[in-house]
């Protein structure tokens, strides 16, 4: 999966901009330099905050272009699809269309509002991102984060694509960053975000593993002291089991 070596030189990228700061020292530099076409705040949903951003490559290519839909963290609290300029940046000059979209955060709402949120991110995605240049067909998603357990989620648990027709498998790939896949909350704001605690497995990624997932990169830092790296070693424990070509890789 070609994406795997892009999203590992990403890690680098998110290690130098994990403070506000730095997100926006490394936007401003970039967009002085990018030369693409961005479609910003198309509505996904009727909810106000249902917005996303579609970067499109400037080059000329023939036929349509891989794309990859990305979801950022922070903790279901916050962030914003403007933070993440860098991303898209570095995708799109590897010819990727790549959309970045919102989704409601606590306390305006509580799990699984966010991962309904990405599903209709998704669907949207599928069904317009043609008119953007891109491939319907060759669709990646990716998170960092809390958005990688968004995404994480929406690729194991069915149900949520499943709403849209759609399926875990009209994903050709996804990579995940440091994804609490498989945590139990246990402080008070996390425990209210997905509580009450009877609902806590369906949070849980290993809970939905049943070999109709597509391929995954998972990668985390060997440093990373507020996600532990178990829930890597969980997800792709249960995805060996029913023998998903997936991988994780400790950096």
């Amino acid at each position: 999966m070609k994406i795997r070596y892009i999203i590992a030189g990403l890690s680098l990228l998110f290690l130098s901009a994990c403070s506000s700061t730095g997100l926006f020292i490394l936007n401003s530099t970039l967009k002085l330099k990018s030369d693409h076409t961005v479609a910003r705040n198309l509505q996904f949903g009727d909810a106000q905050w249902q917005q996303l951003d579609v970067y499109i490559p400037a080059t000329e290519s023939a036929g349509a272009k891989p794309v990859l839909v990305f979801f950022y963290g922070g903790s279901w609290d916050s962030g914003s699809k403007e933070m993440y300029y860098f991303v898209a940046d570095a995708f799109v000059r590897l010819g990727y269309v790549v959309v970045i979209p919102d989704y409601v955060k606590y306390p305006r709402a509580r799990f699984p509002m966010f991962i309904e949120d990405g599903a209709a991110a998704i669907a949207w995605t599928k069904f317009n991102i043609k008119d953007y240049g891109g491939d319907p067909d060759n669709i990646f998603v990716s998170g960092h984060s809390a958005g990688a357990h968004l995404g994480g989620l929406l690729l194991t648990d069915e149900s949520y694509l499943e709403k849209y027709h759609l399926s875990p498998l009209d994903i050709k790939g996804f990579s995940g960053l440091a994804g609490p896949y498989n945590f139990t909350p246990t402080r008070p704001n996390l425990v209210e975000v997905f509580g009450p605690e009877e609902n806590f497995p369906n949070m849980q990624t290993m809970n939905f593993v049943n070999g109709n997932e597509p391929p995954m990169l998972l990668l985390h830092g060997a440093g990373d002291n507020t996600v532990g790296v178990r829930n890597q070693e969980v997800l792709i424990e249960k995805l060996s089991e029913v023998g998903n070509t997936s991988r994780g890789v400790l950096y």
